[in-house]
């Protein structure tokens, strides 16, 4: 549903060394559609300027050398803030203030994970302390296979969450199609989807053609693994 947004700022993840800052303005709060589900197409108002005086590149990393960051930000009510990390990381624990503060999960066309916080309040600052971590729970290939499934974002976020009263959830159960994509395909036999590729182009993985692109199907990954099994 759409939420009002007055102010968005996003922190980019850059390289190890390297994040950004950017601002956006809007002259009043304006209906935004809700960005999940449509990943970065709607991250943004349309109407929202880049503040050229706020925004910036830092030479200095997003996260200590204990892999905590600590941000604290003057968003405003109705204000939007967006954590974009590298690839292969994700936010292992968050604590956010105020409680009220709500939080979602996006994913990137790169690989990337971004995290939103919109703050209803008429509280101006929030702050966001959290601890990265490499993803090897495959958080980016379960959500982006599952672009609609609310449910998996909300297990990942609340997972990380940090807050005494906020009731835990247990992992969606994965239902994989017939026909499945290389990102499925990696889910289902828990490997990189590196390594789907390249068994891909060695063909030591059945697959077929479909309007041109590359899919599988289960029955011949399943047949695969029972053979492998003998």
């Amino acid at each position: 549903m759409p939420q009002l947004v007055k102010q968005v700022i996003q922190f980019r993840e850059l390289t190890n060394k390297v994040h950004s800052r950017l601002v956006w303005d809007l002259d009043e709060p304006v209906m935004h559609q809700y960005a999940v589900g449509n990943e970065l197409d709607n991250l943004v108002p349309p109407s929202a300027v880049v503040d050229t005086d706020l925004s910036e590149n830092y030479e200095e990393p997003l996260f200590n050398k204990k892999n905590h960051l600590k941000i604290m930000e003057n968003v405003g009510q109705y204000g939007l803030l967006h954590i974009q990390l590298m690839p292969k990381k994700f936010l292992k624990s968050i604590f956010v203030e105020p409680d009220s503060v709500a939080v979602d999960l996006i994913t990137a066309n790169d690989g990337a994970l971004i995290y939103e916080f919109y703050n209803p309040t008429p509280i101006n600052s929030i702050t966001i302390t959290a601890t990265g971590a490499e993803d090897k729970e495959n958080i980016y290939s379960k959500i982006k296979t599952h672009p609609e499934d609310l449910e998996y974002r909300q297990f990942f976020i609340r997972k990380a969450l940090k807050k005494p009263d906020y009731n835990r959830l247990d992992e969606p159960k994965t239902i994989f199609p017939e026909i499945m994509t290389a990102e499925q395909v990696a889910l289902y036999l828990k490997l990189e989807l590196s390594t789907v590729r390249n068994k891909t182009s060695s063909r030591d993985l059945p697959f077929v053609k479909i309007a041109g692109s590359t899919r599988y199907k289960k029955t011949d990954i399943d047949a695969l693994i029972k053979s492998s099994q003998k």
